[in-house]
């Protein structure tokens, strides 16, 4: 068996073989994997920086001020 393995494929055919192989289940398994909510690059630590937010925060309670002073005067 071995005779007829190494009298059909050289070395470099072999080699080839193995890399075609090698590549075809990589793609596979990238198409296969089960990636439920995408890739995501970040930490989600509880770390948000949303000026936005702060910026509505302070206006409501700005407004929540003006209308308890307005209430005392």
């Amino acid at each position: 068996m071995k005779r007829i393995v190494y009298a059909l494929y050289r070395r470099r055919e072999k080699i080839l073989i193995l890399l075609v192989g090698l590549f075809f289940g990589m793609i596979v398994g990238i198409f296969l994997a089960p990636a439920k909510n995408g890739v995501t690059i970040g930490s989600y630590n509880g770390n948000n920086n949303d000026n936005r937010k702060r910026e509505e925060e302070e206006e409501e309670f700005n407004q929540d001020l003006a209308m308890e002073m307005g209430e005392l005067r």
